[in-house]
């Protein structure tokens, strides 16, 4: 079994102990999962969570930089015969997606392998100062995690124009009641993750520049993507919900709401590392619960209150 933990998981972890401590919480989650025969990895897309913070000017600084140390001491493991470090990792969506419908890699991989990199350099000896020298880099993760947010933005946008005769309107649904009737009417019956999950599907064919056509072999892969990674399709209703009520907010790519979009490139790096059935998600977020329930995946995924119970910490 695997387990993965979100941004705000490691961030509460640390958030009452001295920098000092984490090697100490480290190796104690790390004996913990020994005993009980466990593992975990290093999630890629938490770590670039945290290292968007890694700026003196940022309230959360420190946080992140410990909840960060601590995600790279957690993940690493130790091979005693070849004297060395390893870890297994959970990849973003972008790289998911080309994995999972070609097999192949992608253009992504070398980006994330160099989040992996800066990782290790930024929490060396947990010393803060790391983040002085480090500051082109920490902002090279921070224009990634946007961009990772602009793609589904970019295309909200464009349909909210397909349904307002080309006039960009992010409250056109509180203006118009049958629309906004019909748009939850369609989440509520699955077509739109439907539509969601093949979106997914063209962003794949997109990644290694082919062409997407709607045959029987791509449909069967697409039912197969549907039905394993479907807790995270779910999550996107969190921002379509805000749309359908024409919530402001929304219009700006920086609203805290977007953060959704990493939510879902998690979850599924944590169903595709671990094939969905041999894993367990450990997260506050109450939809994610919702979500995992509704695909009966209730029993893979925890709270921090259970996470803590479970491995004596």
């Amino acid at each position: 079994m695997k387990y993965f933990l979100d941004t705000n998981i490691y961030r509460n972890l640390v958030r009452d102990i001295s920098l000092k401590d984490i090697k100490y919480l480290a190796n104690k989650i790390q004996k913990a999962e020994n005993d009980l025969g466990v593992t975990s990895g290093l999630p890629i897309v938490v770590a670039m969570e945290l290292i968007k913070h890694l700026d003196e000017t940022d309230p959360h600084c420190e946080e992140c930089f410990k909840a960060l140390c601590l995600v790279f001491d957690h993940s690493k493991k130790y091979d005693k015969e070849k004297n060395s470090y390893h870890g297994a990792f959970f990849p973003p969506l972008n790289v998911i997606l080309p994995k999972f419908f070609f097999n192949e890699d992608g253009p992504f991989l070398d980006i994330y392998k160099v989040i992996i990199a800066l990782t290790k350099d930024l929490t060396e000896n947990h010393d803060i100062n790391n983040i002085k020298r480090h500051q082109e880099k920490i902002k090279t993760v921070k224009e990634q995690v946007l961009f990772e947010k602009k793609e589904i933005f970019d295309n909200l946008t464009s349909h909210l124009k397909e349904l307002n005769n080309g006039t960009l309107d992010w409250e056109y649904f509180k203006n118009n009641k049958v629309a906004r009737g019909k748009w939850f009417r369609e989440m509520t019956t699955g077509k739109t993750f439907t539509f969601i999950a093949e979106g997914f599907m063209i962003r794949a064919y997109s990644i290694v520049d082919r062409k997407y056509e709607r045959t029987q072999e791509n449909f069967k892969l697409f039912y197969e993507f549907h039905e394993q990674f479907f807790p995270a399709i779910a999550m996107s209703s969190l921002i379509l919900e805000q749309v359908g009520h024409g919530t402001p907010a929304i219009s700006n790519i920086n609203d805290k709401r977007w953060n959704t979009v990493m939510d879902i490139s998690m979850m599924c790096g944590a169903i595709f590392n671990s094939k969905r059935d041999n894993i367990i998600f450990v997260t506050e977020e109450i939809k994610m619960h919702e979500f995992f329930k509704l695909n009966d995946m209730e029993n893979q995924i925890m709270n921090l209150k259970e996470y803590k119970a479970f491995f004596s910490l």
